[in-house]
């Protein structure tokens, strides 16, 4: 196989037959073996969402939404009249 455009492009086509071969056979297993089909709901989860730092301010953490809010109050009457 050489790096040309045509191989490129077989190449992609031959991936995509496969995977789209593989995962309707493991449908067919799920639906044959369970008769369920609400079992294939489990391939497509949500992404779940990155961790989240602690929010500084003033060299201090706010790990709860009240003091989050008392920062944000403090910051927002800080800039009021700039």
């Amino acid at each position: 196989m050489t790096r040309s455009l045509e191989d490129w492009k077989k190449f992609k086509k031959v991936i995509k037959n496969t995977k789209r071969s593989f995962f309707d056979l493991k449908i067919q297993d799920v639906m044959n073996k369970s008769h369920r089909p609400w079992e294939l709901i489990n391939w497509i989860n949500k992404c779940k969402l990155p961790a989240v730092e602690a929010i500084k301010y003033d060299n201090q953490l706010y790990l709860t939404p009240e003091s989050l809010w008392e920062a944000l109050h403090a910051t927002f009457n800080t800039v009021l009249h700039r």
